[in-house]
């Protein structure tokens, strides 16, 4: 079941969740939530890597992809868009969503 979610910022306004649109997965809001050691709503690289894992492990098919060839670095680059070396939530879903459209 979907809920109208913003992973972690969820957790911290539901109100600002459901106005972002963001449809999340209970799946991603625990994995974001637990690979977010500091709680910033925001994945460094390091953080990335444990989300990414704890998805293929759950059954996502892009995190299995990259899991399986070891592209931890070159998906983070690609989720990372404004080049800020964190992924936001809106960057994980925007590169998983073109992801799959190819």
């Amino acid at each position: 079941m979907f809920k109208p979610v913003v992973f972690t910022l969820a957790l911290v306004s539901p109100v600002m969740a459901w106005a972002q649109g963001f449809r999340a997965t209970d799946q991603e809001i625990t994995a974001f939530a637990s690979a977010d050691r500091n709680g910033d709503g925001m994945l460094s690289y390091s953080e990335f890597r444990v989300f990414v894992r704890a998805m293929a492990g759950a059954g996502q098919p892009t995190a299995k992809t990259i899991r399986t060839f070891g592209a931890y670095a070159y998906a983070f680059g690609v989720v990372d868009r404004n080049r800020d070396k964190l992924a936001s939530p809106e960057e994980l879903r925007a590169a998983d969503t073109d992801f799959q459209m190819q």
